[in-house]
């Protein structure tokens, strides 16, 4: 069990050590939550990313996002399309696409408050830490399964690979 490291910026809290572990760039807005319970740190810890370098980084997975956002988004024509034919039809063919600008359209709020309230807030900013262990393919944050860890953990070698190597060391 080690410690991770987290950001705290007026009660929203940024993971400060996977945040570039991510495979897709525009993902790292699920590393930042406000349902942290923090614990008071041992010594034990992970070692953070410098603050600058976490605010680049979330600025890069919000260029990523918008960049995925144009690649699919849905335009005047599809919403017309939808009307002259069978609009059910057409919208269960279009699901994938509409889940995704839908979720496009979330993260993209969420990277503009998270990177806003970063810009008000900076420097005045608390590091803080949660308990972070895996049982069973599961990520458990203070001793509870981390479903947004565990969904990462299970989907992104790359933040798997983190994240074992991250507990493994002495």
């Amino acid at each position: 069990m080690k410690l991770l490291p987290f950001y705290d910026v007026n009660g929203i809290f940024i993971d400060a050590y996977f945040l570039d572990k991510i495979s897709k760039p525009y993902l790292r807005i699920l590393l930042v939550r406000s349902d942290v319970s923090p614990i008071e740190s041992n010594g034990n810890g992970l070692q953070p990313i410098p603050l600058p370098k976490v605010i680049e980084l979330l600025k890069e997975g919000y260029e990523s996002l918008k960049q995925l956002k144009e690649k699919e988004r849905l335009d005047t024509t599809d919403y017309l399309l939808s009307i002259l034919y069978n609009s059910g039809y057409y919208f269960k063919k279009r699901e994938k696409e509409i889940t995704l600008s839908s979720l496009a359209r979330i993260y993209g709020l969420a990277y503009k408050m998270v990177l806003e309230k970063l810009q008000t807030t900076f420097p005045n900013v608390n590091l803080r830490f949660v308990r972070i262990s895996v049982f069973d393919n599961k990520i458990m944050i203070n001793d509870k399964e981390d479903p947004t860890y565990t969904n990462l953990f299970n989907s992104d070698t790359n933040f798997k690979k983190a994240i074992l190597d991250s507990l493994s060391e002495l």
